[in-house]
């Protein structure tokens, strides 16, 4: 034998191969050696795939991996195969179409041996690698249908549900629901051969495979059960025709022996399988079951008794389809001794555990039963209704009995509407189902719960209902024929239970249980005759009775036991009776007699019980009849109801010996719900005096302490974690109950215990900080707030109560603080702001409250000014005390006048004195000293004026100090039109009469003057005329005011603000009255705006102040509002313009302000290298960012800033645009966002005129015969994208591919990743501008230097695991993704600062996937497989969608036109279909682009063609999927390269012999190296790969050396 370890015989360099040995054999001998697993017979059928290299024909067709994991799927061993079918599974779905299509031909009889593998894992796998085979070759599987689809089938109706769930899953990937049926009939006959076989031929031992003998049982048991449901499922998949067609072939199924002996089989699958399989037979092929019926009726009518659960359903389901199918069924089978027997048995044994199965079909089987076959009916149905109550008393089970209950009665139902004659027998029928099953029924339930909480009760009463409508006893039912015998039916019904009512309540020792239990039987019927037609009904099956009836619709089972209960609230809004619902007096005559037998015992024995049952009998019928028999033979009262109050009732509840009232308390509400409201008040009255007894003991010690033990426990209970809203709402409800209701203006109970409870509710109120920090107190909070608002809503005078006033404080407290304090939701704070305002008005309606010592509103005003001297408050928090003391100062001035002095006192406390107010500015820091927000004292001011004086004097307010130019700045949005135009009148007179003022009142006016316009008040044209006068004489007298060519470090903040002042004024004329101005108005304008922009660049130093940034800023905004205006404004309005202004802006006044413009963002970086120092000028950067967006393209190209180099930097960039770039691309990223996005917003205009510049990009290159010719692009753009990209290695390298970076906004490290992507943001821009051939030059310059693959890699651990755009809502349809909306990069956005380096990263792969297609696809099949399935995972899911739609629709919308070649697309299919024809040649290609676009190979397909040569035909299809794969574009721009390539050939231009191209496929040159001896021309990288490739210097075509 041999072994690894045995010497090599010498020469011998190979070791053994059986496969090289067959290779052998064949190629000497002729013929092929048939091996195990090899078929070598000459069939059409494929066999396994070939192992030898011989057979090259077939095995060029399997990839090299396919054929070792097909050889794999034929081991004996479990485990491999298993994981071999999940490896063909995964190569499925990854591989090609076409590698996938050459496995077809060997699948087949693959899938069908191990599709019924005895391991079940192993069936799963395989129906799951299936459909990812049937997605893949989609169409192609067609040749092989037939050798699959009855194995198919056979999946399908695997036992193992997970595999025919995945069987069913895979055909309809492969057919939609259309295509069915048409595939089924294509394959009907083979597969009802495999089903035949199966079922007529194979048996256990002839299934091979399993080993032991369970094992091969199991599997043919399997296999039987599944050929079975398998005929089923074909019929029921099949037309009407194809069951035609299959009628013959089925009949020879049917007519076998074999075939009926399943219905006996010993295993219980394979019998339930059976019968399914007869269901199908009766449904779709009647004939063929009428002729069968001899063996078929007893095969199915005589298994009744099989209960195994798997059995049961189905065997029942084919008894009613025999019944319904073969009308002489019963011929074939004796009823009486085969048939009854057997479902006797079954019935009395309650269906033994199957009644839900059984039961809902005996009312159709009863329906279907010949009168010859239940002769003597009498006799029948007793039997049968005997058997069922026997059933019943069986089960043990409340669902089984609750259905057997429900098939009982429905059972009775119709068997009396059946028998609605007046003969004799019927008669008979009748009686005996009242009298010997229904009434007994009725009788057994009044003491068992269990068949009380049933549906009977529930079923009897919708059947009374029901004989009523055909005795015609409603106005809606119409007059029926057999009215007498219902109207007898239910006089007979009536009296019989009467009789048994009476006979159980006329025992002195009565059952409570029975009097209960009819006490329910009468309540159930009130209930659904009230609200019987609002009860939903459950579908139900329509079966046609002989008498038909619209009113009866019998249902299945569980039908009644989901009737709707109708609430006590229901009841009492509908105020419906018993007599208004029902036409007898039959109903109500019950009841009156029951309750007369209940007042006997009660009145004569003292009979408790029975006057609970009275209590019952009242809740349900409060009628006036009910209570007219209650009355007896004293005095007559116009209303009963009264008079049994005052008679009976009272007198039961004054009982000294009493001591449950529950039920007489239940009697009084009774007696009320008949009484009117004057008659209700008087009883209430009288009960109150007889027990007047109560209230000693309501403000007794007793109650006292244990509401107290109450409040305390509930508290405690509320503020630990295991709170329980539902069980504590009752006692909450009762606390409030106990302090807000009051008695001759006097608390219930105690007045100490009514001062702790509410001294409890304050200390836990108090606590709700500390305990929110502990577990969640909302619903404590929630309780408390319910308790004290309807405390402070019903008791007057009650803050006399000193724990009143704390708890009132406290909870303004808590409304006046932030959330993130309180710990509390919107909801609550909202409900302690109503508490609170309640409170509020409560107190204050008390005339005689004034503001004291320890009140409430001093403690306010003390606690607050406290907040805001002591306490160091944020923005938020200051807002939220601001916005407390607001509400609490409305709700005051809501109760009390304006003169009030409660409200004077309060303002007066509220106010700081002299010596506070110095403090507080003293702690404000320098630059903010003087500062435009609005202080809590501005707030209070806004209170005392706006509510006090109603804006009357506005002249005391108007501007003498910065504080009340606050107030007014405040007011004004508030005040009427009248009080604005004041204003303004007051304004534009103190700006005219600035002479007799100093400048910074001036300032005021204008502020004032500002603040109105802002208001959109109205301000006649002559005003603002005026005062633009009034300012334009300011520059020839007041020049100094004007701070043109001025040193800023030397000007005062109140010079600054009248310029500030002044540029908003100018600002606003811009935008609201810029018709008006006449030509020197505009030129002032104009030229102050350009002064101040002087200004500002002549004092960058100074920008440490913040009035300077306010300056620059409002400059900057001004220089906004005017680029918005000349480039938005409608024609109309520039038509309005003076002449030549338009012209004057665009040529002098833009170039002189982005000359100036242009220089800031540098110079202040110079000035300011640390962003983070606090004096750096965010600000104003912001603010000029927001200006350089508009500048012009003319102004950036022909820029003037000074010039800027760098040695050894190579371009062909112009100086002023090589100085741009040098200038502004090391800024990108710079720690200022503001900064940095304006930078991105300039470059970005600049990118798509910068590859003109380089040309056709041979100077570049060293050599023409290098591989690959590269070119830089921009060298200071690739500068600092270097650097970036070291910053960035740094920063995310403890990052996988796939994890999500977080990156804290606006640090050093979002700066730098900021800037990296913009810088790659405007390399894509520059990229996609490029023409064809330089793009292919500037991709190889990315992927030589390794930028790109360091890009992809660092975006997938910048984008987010799930790329959801923020702020959608629920019902959003589509979810939006940061790759379907746009990016939109803001200079002043904040707001979306925190989500916007992922949408940018984002942006930029989306980008990169749309621009560089083929160097991503390249990425990407380089990287590991953890990196590439992560990758294509994300891309698959969140970026091809979007990119193929746009693909297409780019194809759909495109322009660009194509002389002899059209171009149309598919949006649904992802397809594209170019049509190229010249002369007699038309070729048809179509392009699908792949679900991983574009990561997966776009495949080219070919469609028609004519007049074109093989070998070309392949050539060109070959070409263009290079052109495709390799290029980086578009579609259409592939496409137009493709036929570039076409043309050149028609023209003459021969094919380089290496690629066969005329174009080349990455750099697009034409063949221009030609050999001097067979001169063929090659493509210069062409040539480079074949020396290189080769080793040798010759020509690739003649061999002769290449010179």
């Amino acid at each position: 034998m041999g072994g690894k370890n045995k010497q090599r015989t010498k020469g011998n360099v190979r070791p053994s191969s059986s496969g090289r040995a067959a290779e052998i054999l064949a190629r000497e001998g002729g013929v092929i050696p048939g091996f195990v697993g090899f078929d070598t017979s000459v069939s059409s059928e494929l066999s396994y795939v070939p192992a030898i290299h011989g057979a090259e024909d077939i095995d060029n067709l399997v990839d090299a991996d396919f054929r070792l994991v097909l050889r794999k799927l034929s081991k004996r061993d479990g485990v491999t195969r298993l994981k071999a079918v999940q490896d063909f599974g995964s190569m499925c779905q990854e591989r090609d179409a076409e590698e996938v299509k050459g496995v077809l031909p060997y699948w087949s009889r693959i899938y069908c041996k191990i599709s019924v593998d005895h391991d079940r894992r192993i069936r799963e796998a395989t129906q799951l690698a299936f459909e990812q085979l049937v997605l893949k070759v989609r169409r192609s599987l067609a040749p092989c249908l037939k050798s699959l689809m009855g194995h198919w089938i056979l999946s399908q109706c695997d036992t193992y549900s997970p595999a025919a769930s995945a069987a069913c899953q895979a055909f309809k990937a492969a057919f939609s629901p259309a295509k069915q049926p048409e595939a089924i009939s294509f394959c009907k006959e083979e597969i009802l051969n495999v089903l035949q076989v199966i079922l007529l031929k194979e048996t256990a031992d002839t299934l091979s495979d399993p080993v032991t003998v369970e094992e091969r049982e199991s599997k043919y048991v399997r296999l039987l059960t599944s050929s079975l449901l398998g005929v089923k499922k074909l019929l029921s998949l099949l037309l009407q025709d194809d069951r035609a067609a299959l009628e013959e072939r089925l009949s020879h199924l049917v007519s076998s022996t074999r075939f009926w002996k399943y219905g006996k089989h010993k295993s219980p699958q394979v019998r339930g399988a059976f019968f399914e399989m007869v269901c199908a037979l009766c449904e779709f092929t009647p004939a063929l079951v009428q002729a069968e019926a001899a063996r078929l009726c007893p095969a199915v009518l005589l298994s009744i008794d099989d209960t195994d659960p798997v059995v049961l359903p189905p065997v029942w389901e084919a008894v009613l389809h025999v019944v319904s199918t073969i009308p002489d069924c019963w011929t074939h089978v004796n009823a009486k001794k085969g048939f009854f027997p057997k479902l006797w048995a079954l019935l009395k044994e309650g269906g033994k555990g199957m009644a839900k199965a059984l039961h809902p079909n005996l009312m159709p089987l009863l329906s279907k039963l010949p009168h010859e076959v239940t002769e003597p009916n009498v006799d029948f149905y007793s039997t049968f209704f005997s058997a069922m109550n026997s059933g019943e008393r069986a089960v043990t089970s409340s669902s089984e009995n609750a259905i057997i209950v429900a098939a009982l009665v429905e059972c009775l139902r119709f068997v009396i509407l059946q028998n609605t004659k007046e003969e004799e027998d019927q008669e008979k029928i009748r009686t005996m189902i009242i009298c010997q099953q229904l009434l007994p029924l009725l009788e057994k339930a009044l003491s068992d719960s269990f068949i009380q909480n049933g549906p009977l009760f529930f079923l009897v009463t919708e059947m009374l209902i029901s004989w009523e409508k055909w005795a015609g006893l409603h106005a809606e039912s119409e007059v029926k024929d057999n009215k007498v015998v219902f109207e007898r039916l239910l006089a007979d019904f009536w009296e019989d239970i009467t009789l048994m009512f009476v006979r159980h309540v006329d025992e002195e020792e009565a059952d409570p249980r029975a009097l209960e239990g009819i006490a329910a039987l009468l309540k159930v019927g009130s209930l659904y005759l009230v609200n019987r037609k609002n009860v939903h009904k459950k579908k139900s099956v329509r079966m046609h009775f002989s008498k038909p009836d619209d009113t009866e619709r019998p249902g299945v089972e569980g039908e009644v036991t989901e009737k709707a209960t109708p609430t006590a609230s229901e009841l009492m809004s509908e105020k419906a009776t018993l007599t208004g619902s029902l036409q007898t007096q039959h109903f109500e005559d019950v009841v009156c007699q029951l309750a007369q037998l209940c007042l006997v015992h009660v009145n004569e024995k003292q009979s408790e019980r029975h006057l609970v049952f009275l209590s019952l009998l009242l809740r349900s019928f409060h009628t006036p009849t009910v209570f007219s028999v209650t009355k007896g033979s004293v005095e007559v009262s116009k209303n009963p109801a009264v008079h049994f109050l005052h008679e009976r009732v009272l007198l039961w509840l004054t009982e000294k010996e009493r001591r449950d009232t529950e039920h007489v308390v239940e009697m009084i509400f009774s007696s009320l719900s008949c009484c009117s409201q004057q008659e209700t008040t008087r009883i209430l009255n009288h009960i109150t005096m007889v027990l007047s007894c109560c209230s000693e003991w309501l403000k007794g010690s007793v109650l006292g302490e244990q509401l107290l033990g109450l409040t305390e426990e509930l508290c405690k209970l509320g503020s630990s974690s295991r709170s329980s809203t539902s069980t504590s709402s009752h006692s909450w409800t009762l606390i409030s109950l106990v302090v807000s209701q009051r008695h001759n203006n006097e608390s219930l109970i105690g007045e100490v215990y009514l001062e702790k409870i509410i001294e409890k509710l304050h200390a836990t109120l108090s606590e709700t900080k500390s305990l929110s920090d502990a577990g969640n107190t909302e619903p404590l909070v929630s309780f408390i707030c319910d308790v004290a608002s309807t405390f402070f809503s019903s008791v007057r005078e009650c803050l006399q109560l000193l724990s009143a006033e704390e708890l009132l404080l406290t909870v303004f407290q808590l409304t006046a603080q932030d959330q993130t304090h309180t710990h509390l939701s919107d909801l609550h704070v909202e409900k302690l702001k109503a508490v609170c305002r309640t409170g509020v008005q409560s107190m204050v309606q008390h005339c005689d409250y004034e503001v004291k010592e320890g009140g409430f509103l001093h403690s306010v005003a003390l606690w607050v000014m406290k907040q805001l001297l002591t306490v160091p408050l944020d923005i938020k928090g200051l807002q939220v005390l601001v916005l407390a003391v607001q509400s609490l100062v409305e709700t005051i001035l809501s109760v009390c006048d304006q003169a009030s002095p409660i409200l004077t006192h309060f303002l007066t406390l509220l106010s700081p004195s002299q010596t506070e107010w110095t403090k507080i500015r003293q702690d404000l820091p320098p630059q903010v000293s003087k500062p435009e927000h609005h202080t809590w004292a501005t707030e209070v001011n806004t209170e005392k004026y706006t509510k006090q004086q109603k804006y009357t004097r506005l002249q005391i307010l108007f501007p003498e100090s910065q504080s009340k130019l606050n107030t007014l700045q405040v007011l004004c949005p508030t005040l009427s039109a009248q009080d604005k135009e004041t204003l303004v009148t007051l304004a534009t007179a103190g700006i005219k009469m600035y002479c007799v003022f100093f400048f910074s009142d001036v300032c005021c006016y204008l502020a004032v003057l500002q603040c109105c316009l802002n208001a959109n008040t109205h301000v006649d044209v002559e005003i603002i005329q005026a005062i633009l006068a009034t300012v334009m004489e300011w520059r020839n007298s007041k020049e100094d005011w004007f701070l043109f060519n001025s040193d800023l470090s030397k000007v005062t903040a109140e010079q600054l603000n009248l310029n500030v002042e002044m540029m908003r004024f100018l600002s606003s004329l811009v935008t609201r009255y810029s018709t008006v101005l006449g030509g020197n108005q505009w030129d002032f304008l104009l030229c102050a705006m350009l002064a101040w922009l002087e200004t500002c660049s002549e004092n960058v130093s100074s920008l440490w102040n913040p009035w300077v940034q306010i300056f620059m800023c409002e400059n900057a905004a001004l220089i906004v509002k005017l680029n918005q205006f000349f480039t938005s404004s409608p024609p109309d309005i520039l038509e309005k313009l003076p002449k030549d202004l338009a012209g004057e802006w665009r040529d002098f006044f833009v170039e002189g302000i982005y000359s100036l413009l242009l220089r800031l963002p540098v110079n202040i970086t110079d000035t300011f290298p640390e962003s983070d120092e606090p004096v750096f000028p965010l600000v104003a950067l912001e603010a000029l960012g927001s200006a350089l967006t508009y500048i012009p393209l003319q102004q950036l190209t022909h820029n003037s800033l000074s010039a800027r180099f760098i040695a050894d930097q190579k371009t062909n960039l112009p100086l002023p645009l090589q100085t741009l770039m040098n200038t502004f691309c090391p800024l990108l990223p710079f720690k200022a966002r503001p900064l940095q996005i304006t930078i991105y917003h300039m470059l970005e205009k600049v990118m798509p005129q910068l590859p003109e510049y380089d040309g056709d990009g041979d100077s570049n290159k060293s050599d023409d015969d290098r591989d690959e010719p590269c070119l830089s692009p921009p060298a200071s753009l690739m500068a600092i994208l270097s650097t970036c990209e070291e910053l960035c290695d740094n920063i995310l390298a403890g990052v996988q591919v796939g994890e999500f970076a977080v990156v804290q906004p606006l640090s050093v490290e979002y700066s730098c990743i900021l800037g990296y992507l913009l810088a790659w943001k405007l390399l894509l821009t520059f990229f996609k501008s490029s023409p064809s051939h330089l793009r292919a030059h500037y991709a190889q310059y990315l992927k030589r230097s390794g930028h790109f693959n360091k890009l992809l890699l660092h975006l997938f651990k910048l984008m987010p695991e799930n790329p959801v755009y923020p702020g959608q809502g629920v019902e959003t349809k589509e979810t939006r993704t940061f790759f379907t909306e746009s990016l939109s990069l803001a200079v002043d956005m904040t707001d979306t600062v925190e989500w916007e380096l992922p949408h940018l990263a984002c942006s930029v792969y989306y980008s990169t996937v749309q621009d560089l297609p083929a160097m991503v696809r390249l990425w990407w099949n380089s990287q590991e497989k953890r990196v590439s399935a992560a990758v294509e995972k994300f891309t698959m899911k969140y970026v091809s969608p979007v990119l193929s739609a746009q693909e297409v629709s780019s194809v759909h919308s495109s322009t660009q036109m194509f002389d002899s070649m059209t171009v149309k697309a598919r949006s649904a299919a992802r397809e594209v279909i170019a049509t190229y024809s010249v002369d007699d040649i038309f070729i048809e290609l179509v392009i699908q682009l792949p679900q991983n676009y574009p990561l997966g190979a776009i495949t080219v397909e070919s469609g028609r063609r004519v007049g074109v040569a093989v070998q070309q035909w392949r050539n060109w299809m070959l070409q263009l999927s290079t052109y495709l794969t390799h290029q980086n574009g578009s579609i259409m721009e592939g496409l137009a390269l493709w036929k570039n390539n076409v043309d050149k050939r028609f023209e003459g231009i021969e094919d380089c012999m290496i690629c066969f191209s005329v174009i080349h496929g990455s750099n697009y040159s034409l063949p221009k190296k030609g050999c001097r001896t067979c001169k063929k021309k090659f493509h210069s990288a062409c040539l480079y790969k074949w020396f290189t490739s080769s080793n040798k210097s010759t020509c690739p075509l003649c061999r002769e050396t290449f010179f």
